[in-house]
C-alpha cells in the first residue's frame, strides 16, 4: 500500500513541476497543426445535459479487516512476469491448453461442388481514356501489372481500378450445374463483368457476395473483369490545409492498410481491392446459400435455419439429411435425421375451407432462396466459454426427389448465451451463460487483420492468446467487421469479440438505406459465431454532423430513427444480439447502453480529470444504467530497435549530437511531443523518449484500470490499442508490431488479474 501511494504521490508532484515545462512548452505545441483525434479529444459534451447525470463516487461502509497472526494467515507474494522472455514462456503453455480446441473430431462431408480458387490477377488504376474506352478496357487492352489476391493497396479517396483474368472453365462445370463467382469481400464497391457481359454489382468492404454466372460462362477461356470503385469515407478525410473531404464510402478510420509509413500504415488508410479470397464455384443448381445454428440456452436446444437455393426453373421437391457432432469433442448428438419439408394451408379472414385446408403437404422448392426452420434438443450440452470453448458442428445434406445428395454444407456453432438486462434498475448488466460479466479488453487495428490477409495463421494463434495471457476476456474490433477467419480462430481459442458496424462521428443522410442494408450483411457475417457477443452501430458521435449539418446526419432524432431500422434489420437476422448503439457517445444520451471514451491521461482531463476518476467520480451520463469506457490509453514509443529496423531513415537522430536534439515529431502522426508536457519532462535523446513515454504509458494504464475496476458499474471497457499492424501504425498500442510488449502490457496485464487487491 505505501508502494502505491508514494508512486502516486510523486506522480501528483511530477504533474505540478511539469506545468512550468507546459507553459513553456505552449508556443510549440500550438505551432503545428493539431491533427484529426486531439481535436476529438477536446470535445466535450455541451448539449441536452438535463438529461444527464453526474455519477459520483459511491457511499461505501468502513469495514474493519481484524489483524491475525500466524503462518495461516499468511500469502505468498507472487512475482509477476515483466520481460518478453518470461511473456512467451507463459504464451507456450497456453498453447497446449488451447490448441487441443482446434481438433476437428467431426466426421468429414461429401464434397458436392468444384471450387477453383482465383489467385493472379492483372491490375491497373483507370486513366482518362477507359470510360470513354470502356469496351476495351473488358476486353484487357491497356497497361497492367501481375497482383496476387487479396491484394489491398492505393489508391484512396474517390478512384477506381480494374482487375483482369483469364479462366478456363471445363465441360463438367457448366454440365446441368450452376456456376458462380464468390467475392469473400472487395473494398469498396465491385462491378463485374465476364465475357463482356454485366453480371452484377456490390457495395460495401466486409460481406461476401456472388453472381450466378452460369449464362455468361463458356466452356474454354473466359475473361473475367472486376471494375473496384472507391470513395473518401463518411468519417472525412482531412487533406493538406485541414480541408476535410467527405464521401458516401461507409468506413471509420481504421483497417488493415498497406506498405506505406504515410497513408498506408498509420491506422490502415481507407485503401481499395480485392482484398480477401474469390473463385468460381460449380454446384448443383439446388445447394445450400446460408445455415445459421441460433444456440437457445435456456432450453436446451439449437435453431437451425436453413436457406436453399434452387436455379431450375421449375419447383422441385427435396428433403434433408442432418446431423450435429462434436467439433472438437466426441460426440454424436444427432446423425441422419431425415428432414421432408412440408406445410399447410391456413384459411384466412374471408377464405372459403377447402378439404386440403390444415393437412400437412410436401413442400417444393420455387425459383431464388428458399427458408426452412428446425429446433433440435442438445440434451447436457458443453457450454462455450473463454475457458472451455467447446463447439459443435451440424452437418446438412440436400436430397432431391431420387434421394440423391446434391448438396452438403457443415456449420460450426457453440452452445451459449450473452444477454443484457434492460428491464431492472440499473439497466444495461451483461450476463455471459446467466451469470453477471464485465467485459475488460482492447481495441484493435488491422493486426489481426494482416495475419489473416497473409496467411499467417501461427501468428493469428499467437496474438489471440497474447490478448487472453493480458487477462482480457475479449477484443474489439474497432469500427469494423473483419475476415471470417478471425471469428472462427476465436471460437476456437475462446476469445469474446465486439464487432463494429464501420461509421466514425456522423452518418451521411443519403447512406441511410445503405446502413441498415449492411448492418444485416455485418450481422449474417458473424451471428454464427460463439465469440462475438456484441455490437456497435457507430464510434464517437457527434453532435450537429459534426458542424457538417448539410452533409451529415445532424438531429439525435434522424440517428435514433436509424438505429430502430437497424435494430429491425439485425434482429431478423439474429434475435439475440446484444447491441450497444454507441461506442463513446460525444452526443448523450444515446439509447441502450451508455458509453463514454476517457482519454484523460493523454489529452489532460478528457471526460473528466484523473483526480476525480482516481476517486470513483465518472462522466455524466443517463441516470439508472450502467455503462461502458470502449477506449482509453497514453501513446508510447516503439522500441529504438523496432525504430531502427523499420523507420525511414529521416525520422531518426543523424549522429549523436542530433541525437540530443531529436523529438517524436519527426515520426510521422505522433503525438508524444505535442502532449508529454503534461506527464513527462522534455528529454533528450531517442532512447529517453521512448523510456519516458513507455514509463507514462504504464502508469497511465494501471491508474485507469484500477479505477475502472473499482467501479462496479462499469460493465466494460477497453484499452486503446492492443497490437500495431505496422511500424508507428498507432502507437497507443501496447505491444509493438513484432509483439515485443511495452511496459503497458504488463501493466494491464497486473491490473486486469482475477483477483487484485486495490485501495
Amino acid at each position: 500500500m505505501y508502494q502505491v501511494m508514494n508512486k502516486f504521490i510523486s506522480k501528483v508532484v511530477l504533474i505540478c513541476m511539469f506545468l512550468v515545462s507546459a507553459l513553456l512548452g505552449l508556443s510549440e505545441l500550438y505551432a503545428q497543426e493539431t491533427d484529426f483525434f486531439a481535436e476529438i479529444g477536446n470535445k466535450v459534451q455541451n448539449e441536452r445535459m438535463s438529461l444527464l447525470e453526474e455519477k459520483l463516487p459511491p457511499q461505501l461502509p468502513e469495514i474493519a479487516i481484524p489483524l491475525s497472526k500466524g503462518k495461516k494467515h499468511a500469502f505468498k507474494e507472487v512475482r509477476e512476469i515483466s520481460t518478453k522472455k518470461e511473456l512467451y514462456k507463459e504464451l507456450a503453455i497456453l498453447k497446449k491448453q488451447f490448441l487441443p480446441f482446434m481438433a476437428n473430431k467431426a466426421p468429414e462431408i461429401a464434397n458436392t461442388r468444384d471450387r477453383v480458387y482465383l489467385t493472379e490477377f492483372q491490375w491497373r488504376q483507370e486513366t482518362s481514356g477507359d470510360r470513354e474506352n470502356f469496351i476495351s478496357t473488358l476486353r484487357g487492352e491497356g497497361d497492367w501489372k501481375n497482383v496476387q489476391v487479396p491484394h489491398f493497396d492505393a489508391p484512396y479517396g474517390r478512384a477506381t481500378t480494374y482487375y483482369y483474368k483469364k479462366i478456363n472453365v471445363s465441360r463438367e462445370m457448366l454440365q446441368d450445374r450452376a456456376l458462380f463467382v464468390h467475392f469473400k469481400a472487395v473494398d469498396y464497391k465491385a462491378h463485374v463483368f465476364l465475357n463482356g457481359a454485366y453480371v452484377g454489382s456490390h457495395e460495401g468492404f466486409f460481406a461476401p457476395f456472388e453472381f450466378n454466372i452460369s449464362k455468361y460462362a463458356k466452356e474454354g477461356e473466359n475473361e473475367l473483369l472486376v471494375q473496384v470503385e472507391n470513395d473518401y469515407t463518411t468519417t472525412g478525410f482531412v487533406a493538406a490545409g485541414k480541408e476535410r473531404f467527405f464521401g458516401d464510402k461507409i468506413y471509420g478510420v481504421t483497417g488493415l492498410g498497406y506498405d506505406n509509413f504515410y497513408d498506408g500504415g498509420h491506422q490502415g488508410a481507407a485503401g481499395m481491392g480485392i482484398y480477401q479470397d474469390c473463385y468460381i464455384e460449380s454446384r448443383d443448381p439446388i445447394h445450400i446459400n446460408d445455415v445459421y445454428v441460433r444456440p437457445l440456452y435456456d432450453e436446451g436446444m439449437a435453431e437451425i435455419r436453413i436457406e436453399v437455393n434452387n436455379y431450375h426453373e421449375d419447383r422441385r421437391p427435396i428433403s434433408f439429411n442432418l446431423s450435429i457432432f462434436g467439433q472438437n469433442f466426441e460426440s454424436i448428438v444427432v446423425e441422419d435425421s431425415l428432414i421432408v419439408p412440408s406445410a399447410l394451408h391456413v384459411p384466412g379472414i374471408g377464405d372459403l375451407q377447402k378439404p386440403t385446408d390444415w393437412q400437412q403437404s410436401r413442400t417444393s422448392l420455387g425459383y431464388g432462396p428458399n427458408y426452412f426452420t428446425y429446433h433440435v434438443k442438445i440434451p447436457e450440452f458443453r457450454s462455450w466459454s473463454n475457458d472451455t470453448p467447446w463447439l459443435y458442428q451440424a452437418q446438412l445434406n440436400v436430397l432431391d426427389e431420387n434421394n440423391t445428395v446434391v448438396d452438403a454444407q457443415k456449420q460450426t456453432f457453440g452452445m451459449r448465451s450473452f444477454k443484457m438486462d434492460t428491464v431492472s434498475i440499473p439497466k444495461g448488466r451483461l450476463y455471459f451463460n446467466n451469470k453477471k460479466i464485465r467485459l475488460r479488453g482492447a481495441n484493435t487495428m488491422g493486426f489481426l487483420q494482416q495475419d489473416v490477409f497473409k496467411k499467417d495463421w501461427d501468428q493469428l494463434i499467437d496474438d489471440i492468446l497474447l490478448a487472453k495471457l493480458t487477462n482480457m476476456n475479449f477484443l474489439r474490433m474497432t469500427q469494423r467487421p473483419v475476415q471470417p477467419e478471425i471469428y472462427e480462430y476465436a471460437d476456437m481459442l475462446g476469445l469474446m469479440l465486439q464487432t463494429d458496424f464501420p461509421t466514425f462521428g456522423g452518418i451521411r443522410y443519403n447512406q441511410w438505406e445503405e446502413s441498415v442494408r449492411q448492418v444485416a450483411e455485418m450481422e449474417r457475417l458473424i451471428r454464427n459465431h460463439p465469440s462475438n457477443v456484441i455490437i456497435t452501430y457507430i464510434n464517437e458521435r457527434f453532435p450537429n454532423g459534426e458542424g457538417h449539418p448539410h452533409r451529415n446526419m445532424a438531429t439525435p432524432e434522424q440517428y435514433f430513427s436509424l438505429f430502430r431500422a437497424m435494430d429491425e434489420a439485425v434482429l431478423k437476422e439474429n434475435p439475440d444480439r446484444v447491441i450497444k448503439k454507441s461506442d463513446g457517445d460525444y452526443d448523450p444520451p444515446t439509447p441502450g447502453l451508455p458509453d463514454n471514451h476517457c482519454y484523460n491521461t493523454w489529452y489532460n482531463g478528457q471526460g473528466l480529470g484523473i483526480g476525480k476518476l482516481y476517486k470513483g467520480y465518472w462522466q455524466w451520463v443517463k441516470p439508472d444504467w450502467y455503462y461502458g469506457c470502449g477506449e482509453f490509453g497514453a501513446e508510447a514509443l516503439d522500441p529504438v530497435e523496432v525504430m531502427k529496423k523499420y523507420y525511414p531513415k529521416e525520422w531518426l537522430p543523424k549522429d549523436e549530437e542530433d541525437d540530443k536534439k531529436w523529438t517524436a515529431n519527426r515520426i510521422y502522426a505522433a503525438q508524444t511531443h505535442k502532449f508529454h508536457y503534461m506527464w513527462y519532462n522534455t528529454q533528450h535523446s531517442l532512447q529517453d523518449w521512448v523510456d519516458a513515454s513507455q514509463d507514462h504509458q504504464e502508469w497511465a494504464l494501471e491508474t485507469v484500470t484500477e479505477a475502472f475496476r473499482r467501479d462496479s458499474s462499469m460493465v466494460t471497457f477497453a484499452a486503446h490499442l492492443f497490437i500495431d499492424a505496422w511500424p508507428a501504425g498507432w502507437m497507443k498500442t501496447i505491444m509493438d508490431v513484432d509483439r515485443n510488449p511495452k511496459k503497458g502490457y504488463f501493466a494491464y496485464r497486473n491490473a486486469l488479474k482475477p483477483t487484485k487487491v486495490l485501495w
